[in-house]
Parts: C-alpha cells; sequence; structure tokens
C-alpha cells in the first residue's frame, strides 16, 4: 500500500504538463515546463542584487562623508550637512570607539572608515546566507506522472520532479 503525499510548490523543482487534445481530423499537443527553481534563484538573486545597491549606496555616502571630513569641508555647506545628517545614523554606533586625530579644521574619522568596514562585512554575511539558501544541492530525484483522459478524448498528463 503506498500513501501518495502532495507536492509543495516549495518542494517541486520542476513541473512539466502535457495537454493533448484530439478530435475528428484534429490532434494537438501542448507541453509546458516550469522550473520553479529557477523562479526561485531568481527571486534570491533579485534580493541579492537589491542588497549589494543599498550597501553601494551606503559606502558612498560613508566615504563622502569621511572625505569630507578629512578635508575640512565647511559644516554649514548644505551638502556636507546633507551627508553628515544621513550618515550620522550609520556612524553612531562606532562613536568613541577609537581617538579622531584632527589638525586645523581637518579631521581624520577613522569611525567612519570602521563603519565602512563593518557593514561592508555584514551585507556580506547576509548575501552569503541568501546563496546558501537559494543555491542549495539535491541529492535525490523523485519524479511522478499522472495521465489523464476524460470521457471527451482529452489526455492530460502531468510530471512532477521533486529533490530533496
Amino acid at each position: 500500500m503506498t500513501i501518495n503525499q502532495p507536492l509543495t510548490e516549495l518542494s517541486v523543482d520542476r513541473r512539466e504538463e502535457t495537454v493533448t487534445t484530439q478530435q475528428p481530423g484534429y490532434a494537438a499537443t501542448e507541453q509546458v515546463t516550469r522550473d520553479v527553481a529557477a523562479e526561485r534563484r531568481q527571486g534570491f538573486s533579485m534580493a541579492v542584487q537589491i542588497i549589494w545597491g543599498v550597501l553601494g549606496l551606503l559606502e558612498i555616502l560613508l566615504g563622502l562623508r569621511f572625505i569630507l571630513k578629512l578635508i575640512g569641508a565647511n559644516t554649514i555647506s548644505g551638502f556636507a550637512q546633507l551627508i553628515y545628517g544621513i550618515t550620522n545614523l550609520f556612524v553612531a554606533p562606532f562613536d568613541l570607539l577609537v581617538g579622531t586625530p584632527a589638525s586645523g579644521g581637518m579631521v581624520l574619522e577613522v569611525t567612519t572608515f570602521i563603519a565602512m568596514c563593518i557593514y561592508a562585512l555584514i551585507f556580506w554575511g547576509i548575501v552569503y546566507v541568501i546563496r546558501i539558501v537559494a543555491e542549495r544541492p539535491s541529492a535525490r530525484t523523485l519524479t511522478r506522472s499522472t495521465r489523464e483522459q476524460t470521457n471527451a478524448g482529452v489526455e492530460r498528463t502531468t510530471h512532477t520532479t521533486q529533490s530533496s
């Protein structure tokens, strides 16, 4: 006695469906293959691209802050205020971590550089975990085929492939 358990959408890697329609003097066969695993990988790939884009924007803003502090930019300037205002939130956890050497109006803000490195490592770790989840290897493949024929003469074959 066998017990058939339904396959969930997440466990199915590839789904093929063939529909054959026959009428007097006419026969048509249509085969559709849907690669669910590839669709899942595309979703993860898009998430990874968004994460890298966010990190790139954050690194650019922190880099601008580092350079503006290094060249002693006028803090009254609207652009400098905008950059400092946006990046203060991201640099705040690293304040007072190390000393900040200053000479005249120029400041070597090491904490901004440390923040850039730490955020790059955090984002890299997130992407690494996403890639592990997205590219899970399959050790076993199970294929189920179902063939139906209705009274109207329509034959429907469904192949379901599951990897685990």
